[in-house]
């Protein structure tokens, strides 16, 4: 166990030590992209990961989880390639369709590996554990390549890129190295698309799965979505290069430090969890609403609060559905999740280009408050039902 888990940590170091993360999206502005353009271009990422998301859960179930890991590195490297040579925002829709085959590749597969392989070893029930470890250590990755990219800001990009190459190849390596398990249905069964509706029909037959589902987009949508846009607040507040990516380095430290925590609130009734996105969503219309250097801090915290609720909802997931079907149902919940991003994105470019981005960060925080409004009220009446 102590070898599997140091070979996974390494995967989600290299998967995450991505030197243009924190500032791609600086780059898209600096390249002279209009606010329309950026959403288009997140659109062409979200929509990719949205049509393969759940082939790539099914082929997950029934390929080695390994070779679908490392397959999507090699899609994300070719796309930081194009970016080298052609960035320009058609270079930059293209790399970004490319990470979307890795986004697709990589959920589902890397949950599923992680869960059967303690299943296997009898220690399912640290999963919510480990898991929340796991995606500690791959926000501690991010940290270090947000000093890297801060130190390399004044540079260009080019060097960011070349740095994030050499990262995708050694996470090519790290999910080579993990263990060979067998996939849950044999390859050659001839039963594709009864697995796929077999998947599919649990998702949404079963009450707990679907209303898991439904929420963990929500949270995606609302939170890793909408994260994305973070370094253009920084711009719009006044901060320089260095600082907006030493300000994402300082906000992957605070998600570092909500995973590590999800498992301790992972037994709050539900409706404690829907009060804490309740008051992310308070947090980030606040901080649009100061607009300032200082409303940074909130993003942070915002960042952290939705963190710690998809990792307490991804482990009540896998509690839920069986082995055989589990990459397939988390992929569907990557492909609700792309759905709820793909609607962000449609909405959040226009709505800034047409009022400001101020605006459209304080209708995401408004938004947030009444969902979580919605589904308390909801929590609460179960509760008098009852």
């Amino acid at each position: 166990m102590p070898s599997f888990l140091a070979r996974l940590y390494a995967f989600k170091v290299f998967d995450s030590f991505i030197l243009i993360f924190p500032l791609y999206a600086v780059m898209f502005v600096d390249a002279g992209m209009t606010p329309v353009q950026i959403s288009v271009a997140l659109i062409a990422w979200s929509a990719t990961a949205f049509c393969l998301q759940i082939p790539s859960g099914v082929l997950a179930d029934r390929w080695p989880r390994r070779y679908i890991l490392a397959m999507a590195q090699v899609a994300r490297a070719a796309g930081f390639l194009v970016w080298l040579v052609w960035p320009h925002f058609w270079g930059f829709v293209i790399g970004l369709v490319l990470w979307g085959i890795k986004s697709a590749f990589t959920s589902g597969a890397f949950e599923a590996l992680l869960y059967d392989e303690l299943k296997a070893k009898g220690r399912e029930g640290d999963y919510t554990r480990i898991y929340g470890r796991a995606r500690a250590v791959q926000a501690f990755a991010v940290v270090l390549a947000a000093l890297g990219a801060a130190g390399l800001a004044r540079m260009g990009y080019s060097l960011e890129l070349y740095a994030s190459l050499a990262a995708c190849a050694v996470a090519t390596l790290a999910a080579l190295s993990l263990p060979p398990a067998d996939p849950a249905r044999p390859a050659g069964d001839p039963g594709y698309l009864t697995h796929l509706r077999q998947g599919l029909s649990l998702s949404l037959r079963e009450p707990v799965v679907l209303s898991i589902l439904t929420f963990s987009a929500i949270v995606l949508a609302l939170g890793g979505a909408l994260e994305e846009f973070w370094p253009i607040f920084g711009i719009k507040v006044g901060l320089s290069r260095p600082l907006i990516a030493l300000f994402v380095g300082s906000q992957n430290g605070v998600e570092m430090l909500a995973s590590l925590l999800a498992h301790r609130v992972s037994r709050l009734a539900t409706r404690w969890i829907y009060s804490l996105f309740t008051l992310g969503g308070a947090l980030l219309a606040i901080a649009a609403g100061i607009f300032s250097p200082p409303a940074m801090i909130l993003l942070a915290l915002y960042s952290g609060l939705l963190k710690m609720i998809d990792v307490v909802f991804e482990g009540r997931l896998q509690q839920a559905v069986p082995s055989d079907r589990r990459a397939t149902i988390g992929s569907v919940k990557g492909f609700a999740g792309e759905v709820g991003v793909t609607g962000l994105y449609l909405a959040f470019g226009p709505l800034a280009q047409a009022a400001s981005y101020q605006v459209a960060f304080g209708a995401c925080g408004v938004t947030g408050v009444l969902i979580g409004l919605i589904y308390l009220g909801r929590a609460r009446g179960r509760v008098l039902k009852r």
